[in-house]
């Protein structure tokens, strides 16, 4: 027995390792992603901008329990 890797070791060896380039990678954006937004938050933040209608503006109406906060607050800012 030798120290060799048939075919079938190293297809599997390439696929975890593209797996976990990918997860790590998938990662990597997340967190640029929140970064820039906690920049972009803080930044409007500190010249005045109400914290919850920025953070409505920043992320949208993205299906959570935040949409019911950030249509209020819409619904108070057009009156």
């Amino acid at each position: 027995m030798g120290d060799e890797m048939n075919s079938d070791d190293k297809f599997w060896l390439c696929l975890w390792g593209m797996g976990l380039v990918a997860l790590i990678t998938l990662i990597v954006c997340i967190t640029i992603n929140a970064q820039g937004k906690r920049e972009k938050w803080e930044k409007a933040v500190s010249n005045g901008a109400d914290p919850m209608v920025v953070a409505c503006a920043l992320d949208g109406i993205n299906g959570h329990a935040e949409t019911a906060i950030c249509v209020i607050l819409a619904q108070g800012r057009t009156k």
